[in-house]
């Protein structure tokens, strides 16, 4: 299919620009559809600003304001749109987060919206009752339903069928999406996020700012993530500890998050302080991951798992867990790197052991990173808007 040399506008929602994989994904998919020609508004809701200072230039960003809402009058619309099972699974905050979107639909008149997060996936498919002008909706899901509330799928299987098209960031979510909403895996795509690009290469030269990247001590193992639960950074901190028993290790943990407090107390009850650190989130992981001895992700889930392909960009060896949905599509099974059961610390420190005696090729782990490619991404996307947005 020959495609018209016009532009399209796109709109991408997300509920705020906080510092995880998929803020960072939704920005990159930015970038790489400017970079095509389109013209770009990232909307939100202004919670967060931590990557802010990452939107691309020509981006247009809007934040979303809430004006005055008639409750029951919005209650009773979408009910009859999708019924009347769906009021119970509706919240005040979610019509009016419709609403603000809707008001961007009818008076800027996008070609197609693709929403990323529960939040903005939620606001924008309910958005549609309220429009004048219908544009292709293609909601992004990274993560799998597998944790969600009994409310989130309940909602989402009312929802989801009324989008254009689904895109999933692996094929772990793409079957869990079938399986857990009874989607046609016919109308479902899955596109891999923009994740390498010549931007990881630069940026992973730069000095890190923290001693412990340079000052030729004991290996460094990494992770990089949300402190949040669903990332188990306490068995990662009890595999470490067993480590430690065997030779001198280090560790770092980038991110910041809620569970903060929770993990500074187990690294005092756990008694690792001196080989641990926790500094927070940094603008730039890369310079650790291309200095790290491995890349630990522990997670109980993930949606694609972004931060190994980025550590195989830089040419950083990588450990994860099995955990739903993308690392083993990532490390093809284990041959690109350890793979070892969900919140087990013996089976992560022996993992991280062998991958520290033997480190695999670090041109066979770049070559992995590049199937993940910034192009490869922005080709699929532009292949389904040519596929679904009428005269394009």
């Amino acid at each position: 299919m020959t495609k018209p040399t016009t532009s399209l506008r796109i709109a991408l929602v997300i509920p705020h620009l906080g510092g995880g994989g998929a803020e960072r994904s939704t920005l990159k998919l930015a970038r790489g559809l400017l970079s095509r020609g389109h013209k770009v508004d990232l909307l939100d809701f202004g919670v967060s600003e931590t990557l802010a200072q990452e939107i691309p230039v020509g981006t247009r960003r809007i934040k979303l304001h809430h004006g005055p809402t008639d409750i029951v009058r919005d209650f009773l619309h979408v009910a009859c749109r999708f019924g009347f099972r769906i009021i119970p699974l509706l919240r005040g905050k979610t019509l009016s987060d419709a609403r603000a979107v809707s008001t961007y639909i009818n008076e800027e008149r996008p070609d197609c919206i693709l929403p990323s997060l529960p939040r903005a996936k939620e606001a924008t498919l309910l958005a549609v009752c309220f429009a004048k002008f219908n544009p292709v909706v293609i909601p992004v899901i990274h993560s799998v339903l597998i944790n969600r509330t009994r409310r989130y799928r309940k909602l989402y299987s009312i929802l989801f069928p009324r989008a254009d098209h689904i895109v999933t960031v692996s094929d772990g979510v793409a079957e869990n999406v079938v399986r857990n909403l009874k989607i046609s895996q016919d109308n479902i795509t899955r596109v891999y996020n923009p994740v390498v690009s010549a931007e990881i290469a630069e940026m992973a030269y730069a000095t890190p700012d923290h001693p412990w990247m340079t000052d030729g001590g004991p290996p460094v193992i990494l992770s990089v993530g949300r402190l949040a639960r669903v990332k188990d950074f306490p068995t990662l901190l009890r595999a470490i500890q067993q480590v430690s028993m065997n030779r001198p290790i280090r560790l770092i943990i980038l991110g910041e998050g809620s569970w903060r407090k929770r993990l500074e107390n187990m690294v005092c009850k756990l008694g690792v302080e001196a080989f641990v650190s926790l500094p927070g989130w940094v603008a730039n992981p890369y310079s650790f991951m291309s200095r790290a001895s491995v890349l630990v992700l522990s997670s109980k889930r993930e949606g694609l798992g972004n931060v190994l392909i980025e550590a195989m960009a830089c040419g950083c060896p990588c450990v994860s867990t099995n955990c739903p949905a993308g690392p083993a599509e990532i490390l093809d099974g284990g041959r690109f790197g350890p793979l070892v059961p969900v919140g087990n610390a013996t089976a992560l420190a022996v993992a991280v052991e062998s991958v520290l005696d033997c480190p695999p090729d670090k041109s066979m782990l770049l070559e992995r990173a590049s199937d993940f490619s910034f192009k490869s991404s922005i080709d699929h996307y532009e292949r389904i808007f040519a596929e679904r947005i009428r005269g394009w």
